[in-house]
């Protein structure tokens, strides 16, 4: 494995997800208190991110196998930028839409909260294209072991960046969003001077092939993509649920009747130690127990040990018992998703790897 080429995709994942992790503890929160909210709508915010991004992502995976990875993960990590940006400005511009009338139904501010999920979600490929990246650079012996340090810069990002946010929320609502906004930035400039590109000319999709309308459906015609696709849906899916209620979660079971800087703080704290989990998983346990298991029995052992993991959530009485079932959650996702996207990709060619 050449750690050369891994390591700036490794810094740039670790600050993709730390000014992502940033705004985590805090964005149901700024929904519900300084825009009027509902409780749906706040997690709605999450819903509408992953939508643009199911629909953006085999796009900007089939442009990426043709134009190259470094590319595509410029431009989505500059409207992720964009997309902070329009958080920031929420308040004045839905104030402003407030002010003509329009009769949304929701609050300007709202509204554009809804907008910067959007636009964030539809440049939101940047995970699967580094997924992509590494699966370009290592060998197949050495794969799950790469992927897997892509899942310990995910967990170091998601250390730092929650922790952070809730320390910023401590200043004010939308201090981490102009934390989360600088972050990125830096991430953009390690991309553009630090990364090389991994897909050379000649194993690139040709240029002139004719655009495909349907690339689910061609996606789906490679051997046992459906199936691993499904497993992955349904793990994302339990996982992406959690994210995006956990503010309101913690607000309501594990920290009631506190601040919502508080909340955010501690919340923040929490999703950090999930993140040190990852990283420990991602860092010591999927290379011997791929060695020892294969692939498909350590998805079975993630699987079982998220089920674990979401039970225990759903009976959650103090906060030590959120802190306990955090283990499960964490170690079940880490070794879950590099065993899905080696299988994913394997027996692929590179032309294809950007769309799976």
């Amino acid at each position: 494995m050449d750690r050369r080429r891994i390591l700036p995709i490794f810094v740039i994942v670790f600050t993709n997800i730390l000014g992502s992790g940033v705004i985590l503890p805090i964005l149901p929160l700024l929904a519900e208190g300084e825009f009027g909210a509902t409780a749906f709508q706040a997690t709605t915010l999450s819903a509408v991110f992953f939508a643009a991004q199911f629909v953006a992502a085999p796009w900007l995976g089939r442009l990426s196998d043709r134009i190259g990875r470094r590319p595509v993960l410029i431009v989505s990590q500059i409207g992720t930028v964009l997309s902070f940006v329009l958080f920031i400005l929420a308040g004045p511009i839905g104030q402003w839409l407030d002010g003509l009338g329009l009769g949304l139904g929701i609050s300007g501010g709202l509204a554009m909260l809804y907008l910067a999920r959007t636009l964030d979600g539809i440049t939101g490929g940047n995970i699967t294209t580094a997924q992509a990246y590494i699966t370009d650079v290592s060998s197949p012996e050495n794969r799950a072991q790469a992927l897997g340090l892509i899942g310990a810069a995910f967990g170091t990002g998601f250390i730092f960046g929650p922790a952070f946010g809730g320390v910023l929320a401590e200043i004010s609502l939308v201090a981490p969003f102009w934390g989360a906004a600088i972050i990125t930035s830096v991430s953009v400039l390690l991309t553009t001077v630090m990364l090389k590109e991994s897909l050379p000319p000649e194993a690139r999709a040709a240029a002139d092939e004719p655009a495909n309308k349907r690339p689910l459906r061609d996606l789906l015609s490679h051997g046992d993509t459906f199936l691993i696709l499904a497993i992955n849906f349904v793990a994302t899916l339990s996982f992406a649920a959690l994210q995006s209620t956990f503010a309101l979660y913690a607000e309501r079971i594990i920290f009631p009747n506190q601040p919502s800087s508080t909340v955010a703080r501690n919340a923040g704290l929490l999703l950090a130690f999930l993140g040190v989990i990852t990283v420990l998983t991602q860092l010591f346990f999927i290379k011997p127990l791929v060695q020892r298991f294969g692939e498909r029995n350590v998805i079975i052992i993630g699987q079982v040990s998220l089920t674990i993991a979401f039970a225990g959530l759903a009976a959650v009485t103090s906060v030590w018992i959120a802190v306990l079932f955090t283990i499960p959650l964490a170690f079940g996702n880490s070794i879950n998703q590099p065993g899905l996207q080696t299988l994913l990709t394997a027996g692929t060619v590179p032309q294809v790897r950007g769309r799976l």
